[in-house]
């Protein structure tokens, strides 16, 4: 009895288990699943995951969220297309292209204060207000000893006086200056005046002069001073000397040319060499010594002098200026003479220079025109390192 009852229920369960599976209901857009035969190819389907070829992508389980189909990998052109335009460069702006370097420009030119000009840049005349001093001593040759001093006071940059002391003042000379050395014509330079005088008794008669007298000697010369390149200058001048004497055939008449060409070895070292003719016009020579006033040169041109005869004389002057410092020059000098007979004259001489009394240090042309073409140039310089880009 027992065993009919278990038997019973059993069958019960299973046929219970049997109706509630028949009532499920298969989804609509899904097919029954059937059974596979083992001897058919399983059928793939576009939208199978596992086919090779299928663009698409597998069907999402049903509580998945959708998924959009894939859009194409872009090409190169389209990501070029789409990227932002680099920044723009940082370009410097336009700097004034360097002035050219006057002819007359040494290498270096970068002066400081109290550093000297070179021989071949300094001007005829003085910078306004200044004085200068100078002397020259002729002191190992043939003949008489030579000696040549002058005082000079410049009024503006192109005038200027001077005068001799033997030991008062017996010379008062204007010089005047057309242009600058630093133009392509050069500068003109006019001078005149009183040279020297003389009055006086004598206690001992000199050969060929009077005891008692007065003379005055005066003297005029034009020239012309040109700066060559950056380290050379060209300077020729022609002299002409009177002698006025209150004494009966007294008179004296001398004519003078002398041409020097100088260059800068080094900014405060200078050598000249030239040429210089003299001789007395319709005279003999009656000054022991003929002292034929030069603009500023270095050395004595000229050997005429009353004992060693001849009434001409030509001279080959050569002479080395020494200045350490803008207010102070040293010349060592040999003026051999080659004409009619040889002589040699051996001598130095210094200059001192206070320039100026008043106003800005004295420079010449072409020395200022080059300091502001130094400052420009390294303006444009800092400017094109401020604004020219990085390249780490």
């Amino acid at each position: 009895m027992r065993a009919f009852v278990l038997t019973s229920l059993t069958a019960a369960v299973l046929l219970l288990t049997t109706s509630a599976r028949a009532q499920v209901v298969a989804p609509a857009d899904e097919t029954p699943p059937v059974a596979a035969d083992p001897t058919q190819p399983v059928p793939t389907s576009p939208t199978s995951p596992t086919s090779p070829a299928s663009p698409l992508p597998a069907a999402a389980e049903p509580d998945a969220p959708p998924t959009l189909p894939a859009e194409p990998a872009p090409t190169t052109a389209e990501v070029e297309a789409k990227m932002p335009d680099p920044p723009a460069a940082s370009v410097p702006p336009p700097t004034t292209a360097p002035k050219k370097a006057s002819t007359t420009a040494p290498p270096s030119d970068e002066r400081r204060l109290g550093d000297p000009v070179p021989l071949t840049r300094r001007e005829p005349t003085l910078k306004a207000g200044s004085f200068m001093g100078g002397v020259r001593y002729g002191l190992v040759g043939n003949g008489p000893t030579r000696f040549i001093n002058d005082l000079r006071f410049s009024f503006t940059d192109n005038f200027e006086l001077r005068t001799s002391l033997g030991p008062w003042p017996t010379a008062l000379m204007a010089r005047g200056r057309i242009g600058s050395q630093q133009d392509e014509f050069g500068a003109l330079v006019l001078e005149g005046g009183l040279a020297w005088f003389d009055a006086g008794v004598r206690l001992q008669q000199d050969t060929g002069e009077a005891s008692v007298g007065a003379r005055f000697h005066f003297e005029g010369s034009v020239g012309w001073a040109k700066a060559i390149g950056d380290r050379y200058a060209l300077n020729v001048y022609a002299h002409y000397r009177e002698r006025i004497s209150f004494l009966d055939d007294d008179g004296q008449r001398a004519a003078a040319i002398d041409a020097h060409f100088a260059g800068d070895l080094l900014p405060n070292l200078s050598l000249s060499a030239g040429l210089g003719f003299a001789t007395t016009v319709g005279t003999p020579v009656r000054e022991v010594v003929i002292n034929f006033v030069e603009t500023d040169r270095p050395g004595i041109s000229h050997l005429l002098a009353r004992d060693e005869g001849g009434e001409q004389s030509l001279t080959i002057p050569l002479s080395l200026t020494y200045g350490r410092v803008d207010s102070f020059d040293v010349d060592l000098f040999c003026t051999p003479r080659v004409y009619p007979e040889f002589g040699i004259l051996f001598g130095a001489g210094v200059r001192f220079r206070l320039e100026p009394l008043f106003g800005e240090p004295a420079r010449s042309v072409a020395i200022d025109a080059d300091d502001n073409s130094a400052a420009d140039n390294n303006d444009a310089d800092n400017s094109a390192a401020v604004t020219t880009p990085s390249k780490s």
